[in-house]
């Protein structure tokens, strides 16, 4: 189920990517639309939605954790606490800043 979930989500922004790749006078494709997870929105507004590929890293008990990339390297990772509603988005580059939200999103 895990893998099928993240080919989805795969799938899901590979298409939004190309949807924005489109011409100039359509608005750029929002990639998270689909899915009701309320941590998107704050994602897309931190470090927007750009990205080639958002792998579903984590579904699972309390927390779920995305990967966000480009050109195959994670560039972000998101881990959402569900009981604590509480998302933590870190920079995974190598010259990145770490830790750049962690907040309670109600």
């Amino acid at each position: 189920m895990k893998n099928v979930i993240k080919a989805m989500i795969t799938l899901f922004l590979a298409a939004g990517v190309l949807a924005a790749c489109g011409g100039d006078d359509k608005e750029e494709a929002d990639v998270f639309a689909e899915k009701d997870w309320p941590e998107l929105e704050v994602v897309k507004e931190e470090i927007g939605a750009d990205f080639e590929s958002a792998d579903l890293e984590n579904d699972e008990g309390n927390s779920r954790v995305i990967l966000y990339e480009n050109e195959g390297k994670p560039e972000y990772k998101s881990v959402y606490i569900l009981d604590e509603e509480r998302l933590k988005i870190i920079s995974t580059q190598d010259e990145g800043e770490g830790q750049i939200y962690n907040e309670v999103i109600r």
